[in-house]
């Protein structure tokens, strides 16, 4: 039955994040929760930590596939050890991977595939004539016109090709940005950030500590022993391997609520440059101290906006002059991120996913 004037046909939409970190699956998250309320059916496949996320989301709608990995150490990304890892594991696991892939797109039939960094879904719709669309961050460095930071011409290079090679053939691009830039390549459309769902529900404070944040991949010593280098204010540390009350820093147990709690009433953040958590701080109005992490590309290029719109700083190595700076001017960096422009809700992205559903 065909619906009426004005109403929204339900299509049926088969959602595949990228599993290497939790910012592709918080993505799905919202995205697909925001898909659902208007009526469509949505599914997901995932692998790795994404898988894992969300399962506990949607733990009826996931399929589980073969994920790539990254291999680090000391904050550094591992090349040879990244390239080994995956090529061994595709051995055994690529086969059983695509075929959980053609299986979904031959029964379950989709009407539309998005891919968020996710090649071999994005491969197999090409192969089988489903239409699909790109929605991620990541393509910000290939398909738009950046300011780009002297030096890191390898790195760029590096981002440049991985991502062009990720895959490619996209009905559409959609890019998460918190920037406003000019396109490179089409058909690209920038949407605004895609939070989590959670952080739409709390309300941002001004408390009278810092909180920093250490991802899996940041170095571990080094970032220490910076921040219990400097007092100025009191620190509340997560991702490291201890806990409890050190000086003027607290080490807390990663917990996504008692995090985002502490991040909406903190005075200013200090971690690595990673596209969810800066548009989190953005967000909530927090002033950010970044370390990029060595070879990111892309936390190289938000690093270095994040400091050219005053909305914090980016730093090469942490110690406890580059804090007491940071601390010095969170003022400056308050009034510089109350003039930068938010968006509420998902509503923009999924406007534009349905626009092009088939």
């Amino acid at each position: 039955m065909k619906p009426r004037e004005g109403e929204r046909a339900m299509a049926r939409i088969l959602y595949a994040a990228c599993g290497e970190g939790y910012g592709h699956a918080t993505r799905a998250h919202s995205v697909g929760t925001g898909l659902m309320a208007r009526g469509h059916d949505v599914r997901f496949l995932s692998s790795l930590k994404g898988s894992a996320y969300l399962r506990e989301v949607f733990p009826d709608r996931v399929h589980e596939v073969f994920g790539l990995r990254v291999a680090f150490r000391d904050g550094h990304i591992r090349v040879v050890r990244t390239l080994a890892h995956n090529v061994a594991q595709s051995f055994s696991s690529l086969g059983p991977s695509n075929a959980v892939i053609k299986h979904l797109l031959r029964d379950y039939k989709p009407d539309l595939v998005i891919s968020d960094f996710e090649p071999f879904t994005a491969f197999w719709s090409q192969w089988k004539g489903v239409p699909y669309i790109s929605l991620d961050n990541v393509h910000l460095l290939t398909h738009c016109v950046l300011d780009r930071p002297p030096g890191f011409m390898s790195d760029f290079l590096s981002a440049y090709a991985a991502i062009r090679l990720h895959y490619a053939g996209a009905k559409r691009y959609l890019v998460s940005t918190f920037l406003d830039v000019d396109i490179r390549y089409h058909p690209t459309t920038l949407v605004p950030p895609i939070l989590r769902p959670d952080v739409y529900t709390i309300e941002p404070g001004n408390g009278d500590f810092l909180l920093a944040y250490k991802s899996g991949f940041g170095q571990h010593e080094e970032l220490r022993t910076a921040l219990e280098s400097c007092d100025r204010l009191p620190i509340r540390a997560y991702g490291f391997d201890q806990l409890g009350q050190h000086g003027h820093i607290t080490y807390r147990r990663i917990h996504p609520q008692t995090f985002l709690e502490d991040l909406a009433s903190c005075a200013g953040v200090i971690g690595t440059a990673g596209h969810s958590l800066i548009c989190e701080c953005l967000h909530f109005d927090k002033p950010m101290l970044l370390l990029p992490l060595s070879g990111q590309y892309e936390q190289i290029i938000n690093a270095h906006y994040v400091q050219k719109l005053g909305f914090g700083r980016s730093a090469r190595r942490l110690d406890s002059a580059a804090i007491g700076e940071f601390v010095d001017n969170l003022d400056m960096h308050r009034r510089a991120l109350a003039g930068a422009s938010k968006t509420r809700t998902v509503d923009k992205v999924l406007d534009a996913i349905e626009r092009e559903i088939p």
